[in-house]
């Protein structure tokens, strides 16, 4: 194996194992008496109520939300932030799809009743797995949500084919297998809220079409495609907010 393919084979390994900031009492969103951890979740509550669930994705913490989160709460809506296991301010060494559903799952249980569920990219596979293991919410909008799976976003993108094959071989050797796509449609089968998918069509990493074709498997599901949008600008973006606002019929 080339330097160069050794080197990329790091990198690439390096991706699946999160290095979100952390998040220490002054970086937080919201202030620290505001903290209402759900078991080993760091959690943070703005009002009382029912509550929008905000669910960040891999690499990054609640604070990602500081443009949608912000909004509702000086709007005097309920809104739960977290951290997902390993990211943060969580101390989880589990950082995988069933820790972050569970983490999830236990966040919805502690502070039910739960108006809607907001999620990002990973955020989505935790949102899901809590779905499916019985966590409750009125609404559930997924944005960006990782369709495709790891190993084949990162052939979509021109990956080193030998560079990405050594590095499945290792997560194989591991115990890992194939990092392939997560089962949406298996996972929110019975789910039987409102739901919302959103994309953008520049979006290389959760391709706006694949997300659409998933949906389209989901009785009822809804689909909001935006143009020019990259894979994180989703969360931040004004007129992406106005369309969530919309659908969860605050506008």
């Amino acid at each position: 194996m080339t330097d160069s393919i050794e080197h990329a084979v790091r990198a690439l390994l390096a991706e699946l194992v999160p290095s979100s900031p952390s998040a220490a009492p002054g970086q937080n969103m919201l202030a620290p008496n505001a903290r209402c951890d759900a078991g080993e979740t760091p959690l943070w509550r703005a009002h009382a109520g029912p509550a929008t669930l905000f669910v960040h994705g891999w690499n990054d913490t609640h604070r990602i939300w500081r443009q949608f989160a912000q909004d509702f709460i000086v709007n005097s809506r309920p809104v739960l932030l977290m951290d997902l296991p390993g990211h943060g301010a969580s101390k989880s060494a589990d950082f995988g799809g069933e820790a972050a559903g569970q983490s999830v799952y236990t966040v919805c249980e502690a502070e039910a009743p739960i108006d809607a569920i907001i999620a990002h990219s990973f955020g989505c596979v935790a949102t899901a797995n809590a779905l499916k293991r019985g966590a409750k919410a009125d609404y559930v909008i997924l944005i960006a949500p990782p369709v495709l799976g790891w190993a084949e976003s990162k052939r979509r993108i021109g990956v080193d084919p030998a560079a990405l094959q050594r590095a499945l071989e290792i997560v194989a050797a591991s115990g890992g297998g194939e990092i392939g796509p997560f089962d949406f449609e298996a996972a929110l089968s019975n789910f039987a809220g409102k739901l919302l998918f959103v994309g953008s069509d520049a979006d290389t990493v959760c391709p706006l079409d694949d997300i659409a074709a998933v949906a389209a498997k989901l009785a009822g599901a809804e689909v909001c495609g935006v143009s020019g949008l990259d894979h994180r600008e989703l969360c931040l973006d004004r007129n992406v907010l106005a369309n969530l606002r919309a659908f969860l019929g605050y506008d």
